[in-house]
């Protein structure tokens, strides 16, 4: 690329920044007008925050993956003050950074023209717009999982031992702030060594693996001295098994209140045993498979479609449904033609072991539209490709008739 060329380069990434911020912080002002923090709720970091700080009476976090708790607990000793706004300001900030990172990774991997679509459409894509305003993790995870995917461009298909152990320790950050990942170097190792069609230089991978525990590791030491357990993530697992494992959507909705009420009758709170619920639940799930298994299977299969679904559910109203529908309907057939012409593209072989990781996963776990976020960066990568080369030959076919006609 000639110096010329790198600077529209740039001066493109950074219009691609500012479109985003700007998306973004509008998106963030009607998200505060309407009060829809108070009518959807979020995750409790915030609350784990004011416990790392001190805030509020000590009380576990041990719940949820850890690092997002601690970056608003960053954020609001920054500001002197448990804001809500600074931290959803900040989530802007890291949307628009996270969608201009995600361009960077485009242009490596598409027809410039693709990327360059691909660009302008990670700014405006709806769903990666509606998180960024929130307090939930995806913002941050995002921009994580944009500079682990450019760190898997920087070590390659045949990584060297310092490259593989350091991608390793950034993976395991990344599953410290989304759990969704935590077995994706299996899905990593597998999937450069099948684009490769070969095993040579296989033991470098489990560096990945050893770089890849250390932080749940650490983190599991200190629950050790503060819990007295090891915990090396988080203690959810049994009960998102449990609560998400029907595609009834009225079960869907009952099913935490009647879990609540069970955990409480059977006395599965005790703090003294961390693991309690989520042994119990887990159990659930497993003795349903045990007992019904063509049930189970059936469960899985649905939830897996369900993962995949291009609509949303209730409380949205109507008409967003119905435009999600749309738009999400367009992205699968667009994504789906752009990933036809990238199938032998070995450089895709980690993003499509990332599909069907979270695909497998949440055929298990709790699954809704919020949890196909991962993927959305890359379904609009690939829909802009399949568009791109869908323009490209409606061209080519009209020329060639011009042609012939003449």
């Amino acid at each position: 690329m000639s110096e010329a060329e790198e600077r529209d380069q740039r001066r493109f990434l950074a219009g691609t920044f500012a479109l985003a911020l700007c998306v973004r912080l509008l998106a963030l002002a009607v998200w505060e007008s309407l009060g829809l923090t108070e009518r959807f709720g979020n995750d409790p970091y915030p609350f784990y925050a004011k416990v790392l700080l001190g805030w509020v009476p000590p009380a576990p976090i041990v719940v949820h993956p850890p690092v997002y708790s601690f970056w608003v607990a960053g954020v609001f000793a920054l500001v002197r003050s448990p804001s809500y706004l600074a931290v959803q300001l900040v989530n802007v900030l890291l949307g628009a950074g996270g969608a201009a990172l995600f361009a960077v990774w485009a242009r490596r991997h598409l027809l410039l023209a693709a990327a360059r679509v691909a660009a302008v459409w990670l700014a405006l894509d709806p769903l990666l717009v509606y998180f960024s305003p929130q307090l939930q993790s995806e913002p941050l995870f995002l921009f994580f999982l944009a500079l682990f995917f450019l760190g898997v461009d920087v070590v390659g298909r045949e990584p060297g031992k310092a490259g593989a152990a350091l991608l390793g320790l950034f993976g395991g950050v990344l599953t410290l702030t989304r759990s969704v990942v935590a077995v994706y170097p299996a899905f990593l190792a597998a999937a450069a060594l099948w684009s490769r069609r070969s095993v040579r230089g296989a033991p470098v991978w489990l560096l990945l693996f050893a770089g890849w525990a250390v932080a749940p590791a650490a983190w599991g030491v200190r629950n050790i001295f503060v819990h007295g357990q090891f915990i090396p993530i988080a203690t959810n697992g049994g009960w998102t098994m449990w609560e998400g494992f029907t595609v009834d959507r009225e079960e869907v909705r009952r099913r935490p209140f009647e879990m609540r009420e069970e955990a409480a009758r059977l006395g599965l709170t005790d703090e003294g045993d961390f693991f309690r619920s989520g042994r119990h639940f887990s159990g659930k799930v497993k003795a349903l498979i045990r007992n019904e298994p063509l049930r189970a299977l059936r469960i899985m299969f649905g939830k897996a479609m369900l993962y995949w679904r291009p609509w949303v559910y209730d409380p949205y109203p109507v008409p967003v449904r119905w435009g999600a529908g749309i738009y999400f309907s367009i992205l699968f057939v667009l994504a789906g033609c752009g990933a036809w012409t990238l199938r032998g593209d070995p450089g895709w072989a980690p993003v499509w072991g990332l599909f069907i990781n979270l695909s497998a996963l949440h055929a298990v776990l709790f699954t809704s539209l919020r949890y196909r976020a991962p993927l959305e960066p890359f379904l609009v990568c690939l829909a802009a490709q399949g568009a791109v080369t869908a323009v490209g030959r409606l061209k080519a076919s009209a020329a060639s008739a011009a042609t012939t006609a003449r």
